[in-house]
């Protein structure tokens, strides 16, 4: 499934990669993604779950950090480690219990000429 039809530029700001997933039929999504850095460093990518077709609440998958006392969580999101091109495969796992699914992209920084996102596509699996 084609994600976007022209190129989206990374900025500073999160915004929507492509239109939300319906995932009620499936465990994992993959996004085959296409970066043209340009300027920009630390092109990020995250996805969020919605309980909705159009849901304006969205969710945030975790990371945990375990302490002594507590366990802390921070939003999850990807990011590049290198800041050149690059085609990458992308995996998130809902095991069947997230019905929607939003990619969102962001640039740690976005610079003069800001990279891009050329393509965008996503496949579903049940393993």
């Amino acid at each position: 499934m084609q994600l976007i039809t022209s190129a989206q530029t990374l900025t500073a700001s999160w915004v929507d990669l492509g239109a939300e997933l319906d995932m009620s039929s499936y465990k994992r999504a993959l996004i085959w993604i296409n970066l043209d850095i340009n300027d920009s460093l630390n092109a990020r990518v995250r996805a969020l779950g919605k309980l909705a077709n159009n849901a304006t609440l969205e969710y945030s998958f975790p990371i945990k950090v375990v302490g002594s006392s507590d366990v802390k969580v921070d939003d999850e999101y990807i990011e590049f480690n290198v800041d050149a091109d690059q085609q990458m495969i992308l995996e998130v796992e809902t095991n069947g219990l997230i019905p929607f699914l939003q990619f969102q992209i962001q640039a740690g920084t976005a610079g003069v000429a800001p990279g891009q996102f050329d393509n965008a596509d996503a496949t579903f699996s049940n393993l």
